[in-house]
């Protein structure tokens, strides 16, 4: 969320543990992007992606495949999903970065929708 901030995006972050929502809200105000964040205790199954273009996903494996199929009935199809660490079970990467517990997926929903707008271009240089 913090990143995202840092380059000019308007971010919003979910979790369920209140003392990391704190220190995320701290480092945020710390960092300079505060005006441009937002960090919400909140469970991630409870919350609506539908108004969202930009996901990144810090998940674990048992999740995963579910996560999947919400993302896939809530994004629209010019979505772009950044999964963190573990990858989607189905869903074919545009790009994979980074190795061992520091890699990351790129997907782009207009693959697996058939949409042809494309929003964000992820390339090698891209930098996460």
């Amino acid at each position: 969320v913090i990143a995202a901030a840092k380059r000019g995006f308007k971010a919003v972050g979910y979790e369920l543990n209140p003392w990391l929502v704190w220190y995320s809200r701290y480092r945020a105000w710390r960092d300079g992007v505060h005006q441009n964040t937002r960090f919400y205790i909140s469970d991630l199954w409870k919350v609506s992606f539908s108004s969202y273009t930009n996901v990144v996903v810090f998940g674990v494996p048992q999740m995963m495949p579910q996560l999947e199929k919400k993302l896939e009935e809530e994004l629209g199809c010019n979505a772009r999903i950044i999964a963190c660490r573990f990858p989607f079970p189905c869903w074919i990467p545009d790009h994979i970065a980074g190795e061992g517990i520091d890699t990351v997926w790129a997907y782009d929903l207009k693959h697996s929708r058939g949409c042809e707008t494309k929003i964000l271009e992820i390339t090698p240089e891209t930098k996460f």
